[in-house]
């Protein structure tokens, strides 16, 4: 296929350029660094960034620093078919979803945000629905205390200092930090209301290679009518699948 720059066009090319920059040094690069090593103007360079920000295909770090976004993930998730992990994950949300009724979803940190990457919604004519993408603070439900949990006292302190007003419309820093003790002894975190007070959560942590928490495994529903045995039920199942995924990765490795 010709590569005759007369059918190209160059703001797009150097859109690009800026991507292949920020994926090749995540988290080490700024847009000033960016227009100098790629030549582009940094007016120019700026308007790029700022545009990719906006549709979080980019995220800037509190000093200036870019970063890859996780508005990238419906893209990526196109791909999914060859990823035998994600393909893991895909069929324990259906499994999870099929034995519950619940919806279920896989959350990955994305600064002081829980962002949802896949979620499999309940087909119960009275169910929560979750989107994919959608970004929820740390300091809400058990996702965000299930990342929490493997932080430092001052990056907790930090993040629960920053949190928005909204996040103690029904619960206080201590609910949070009793989620994030929850997590760190019984490798699961429970929010009963502290969200929303109609909705639970029930999360386990998803680990890397090295026992570090890269994700959140979830259950989530609307709180009227469950009882304490179903809830017992869900978290064991729920700690079951993730060891699945866990530790099963490892055996077949």
């Amino acid at each position: 296929m010709s590569s005759n720059t007369a059918y190209q066009i160059p703001v797009l090319g150097k859109a690009i350029s800026i991507l292949h920059a920020v994926a090749a040094s995540p988290g080490e690069i700024t847009s000033a660094g960016l227009a100098r090593s790629l030549g582009i103007a940094p007016a120019t360079s700026y308007r790029i960034i700022q545009t990719f920000v906006k549709a979080r295909w980019l995220r800037l770090a509190a000093d200036g620093r870019c970063e890859l976004g996780l508005g990238l993930l419906p893209i990526a998730l196109g791909l999914r078919q060859h990823d035998l992990l994600r393909q893991q994950v895909v069929d324990t949300l259906n499994e999870l979803t099929e034995k519950t009724g619940l919806t279920s979803k896989v959350s990955a940190r994305e600064g002081d945000e829980a962002v949802t990457l896949m979620r499999v919604n309940s087909n119960q004519s009275m169910a929560l629905a979750v989107k994919e993408g959608a970004g929820f603070h740390l300091a809400l439900g058990s996702s965000g205390a299930v990342f929490l949990s493997q932080m430092t006292e001052e990056e907790v302190a930090r993040i629960l200092k920053s949190a928005p007003a909204i996040c103690w419309q029904y619960q206080t820093s201590d609910d949070v930090r009793g989620r994030l003790a929850e997590a760190r002894r019984e490798r699961l975190a429970a929010d009963l209301g502290g969200f929303r007070p109609d909705i639970f959560g029930l999360s386990v942590p998803l680990l890397d290679q090295d026992g570090h928490v890269q994700g959140a495994l979830t259950l989530t529903g609307l709180m009227h009518g469950i009882t304490e045995k179903q809830t017992k039920t869900w978290r064991n199942l729920l700690i079951e699948k993730a060891d699945e995924l866990n530790y099963g990765r490892e055996m077949n490795s």
